[in-house]
This record gives structure tokens, sequence and C-alpha cells, in this order.
């Protein structure tokens, strides 16, 4: 499926094998950010239909302000005005189940020949218990990435109990047939395993990607992106830039928005250099 790059393989309907029904599914566009449900966006997609997954799903961690406590993100008041549908603050459990859910729907787009790369942060409601590990528990971990950001926006306040978390861990979950490409392979032996890279600053995306980190996640894919919590679509810019199709998706339509603008900025100083 390595014959992904941008505008190549359109794919547009779907006919359903069986004669008698004749089914006509409309399959999403590619190159495009759609707005809704990440699982049912990602059920309208075909089996093995991209090469990877790059992602970071909301972390639930409670944005809103309950009971006169202030929200984890204070700034942000994109979150607090985005998220009436979902205010990240799930119980424990069925945080857990939906993201198992998640994973098992990406397993099944991206096949034996593909990758998920999962980024995900820890739980700060209970730091004695790992919640991601009750995540990812059974499925294919190839590998566990250490991201360094260098800070964190946790600083625990005036008397704190812990000290700042500045690391988030990428699962690499791999079907069995997935090897690192061969084209950016001599790159990423430098790479190792633990990335050092800054988070980004001066987005008005709360929990934003660092471009570099995106860059790095769509190499690994080398083909067919999806990210279906894009945010402010950082994924996406990072396979345009590098010349990959991709499908983005969140429930949020400012979200969408933010992307189109950045994509319209990337494009156009693009063909100012071409120019």
């Amino acid at each position: 499926m390595k014959e992904s790059r941008l505008g190549f393989r359109p794919m547009l309907l779907e006919v359903d094998e069986t004669p008698k029904k004749w089914l006509v599914r409309v399959i999403p566009e590619m190159n495009t950010y759609h707005v809704g449900d990440a699982i049912q966006f990602m059920r309208s997609l075909p089996k093995g239909s991209v090469d990877g997954i790059a992602t970071s799903p909301p972390y639930n961690k409670a944005f809103r302000n309950r009971g006169g406590h202030k929200s984890n993100w204070p700034n942000s008041k994109l979150m607090a005005a985005n998220y009436a549908e979902f205010d990240d603050d799930l119980p424990p459990e069925k945080y857990i189940r939906w993201q198992r859910r998640f994973l098992r729907e990406a397993q099944r787009l991206v096949g034996e020949d593909g990758v998920i790369l999962y980024n995900i942060g820890r739980s700060i409601k209970n730091l004695n218990e790992d919640r991601r590990e009750k995540i990812v528990k059974d499925f294919p971990i190839r590998q566990t990435v250490i991201w360094n950001r260098g800070s964190s926006n946790n600083q625990g306040g005036k008397h704190p109990t812990i000290l700042p978390p500045i690391y988030e861990l990428i699962y690499i979950i791999a079907g069995k047939k997935w090897r690192i490409p061969q084209q950016y392979l001599s790159e990423m032996r430098k790479w190792g395993d633990v990335w050092h890279i800054k988070f980004e600053t001066g987005n008005p995306h709360p929990a934003p990607f660092p471009l570099a980190l995106a860059e790095r996640m769509v190499k690994l894919i080398d083909g067919v992106v999806l990210d279906p919590f894009a945010g402010s679509g950082t994924i996406g810019i990072a396979a345009e830039r590098l010349g990959y199709s991709y499908y983005l998706n969140d429930k949020t339509e400012e979200y969408k928005g933010m992307f189109e603008k950045r994509l319209a900025n990337e494009r156009g100083m693009r063909n100012g250099i071409q120019d």
C-alpha cells in the first residue's frame, strides 16, 4: 500500500462484494479534515485503507472548571469553549474502554502491514495508577518511545508534591509485517527511542504536537496516514510537507478552521519558494 504519495491514490466509492445487495458506501475524501466522532469516522473507512495512524487522544484531564477548581489549562479559551460535548472528564474505566475500542478499530484499518503511533500522557488524577498499561494491554506493542518535551505546564503550585512531568510515551503498535521504512532508515537509527523535542508554543490548541514530532511519526508510517483526534492538524501539515496522503478528523469545527488556515499558510510558503 505504499503507493500513497499526496493525491496519488484517491478512494471515493466502495461497492459491497455481495451482488444481491450492491451497496455503495461513500468513503471520506482524502487530504481533508472531517468533523465528527473518531470511532464512527474510522468505521467509515475500509479495512486496511491506511498505512498508519498517528494520534494523541484527549488525555481525560478534566479541562472544565468544577467545584471552583481551576482548569488544568487556564489559558486555553478555545478548550473551554469547544468541549461542550466532551469535557475530557470521563470516569477512568469508561475512558479506558473507549480507548481500547479505538485501538481495535485502528488495528482493522492498518492491518498486518501497518503501524499505530499512539501518544498518550499519564493521568494526573492518580499518579500511582498508570491507566496507559490498561489501555494497551494485549495489543502488539513493538516498542515504546519516550518523548522528552523538556518542560511541563504542571509545576505543582506553591507547595508541589511531585516533580514536574516532562515526558510522554508513544506506543508503536505494529502489525506482524510492518518494518521501519528503508528510505528513512539511516535517519531513524540516529533517533533512538528517546526523542528530545520541545513542545510547541504559540498554538491556540491546548496540547498541540510539535511539527518535528509529527514529521517523525509520518516518516515511520511512510504512506497514507490517519489522525482521528487531529486537533489543529499538525499530522496533516507534516504529511502535506512530506508528500503523503492523509485523513484528519476531530469533533470540533474550530479545530478544522485552525488546520485550514495552517494548511493555506503551508501551501503559500511552499509556492512562494517554488516561484
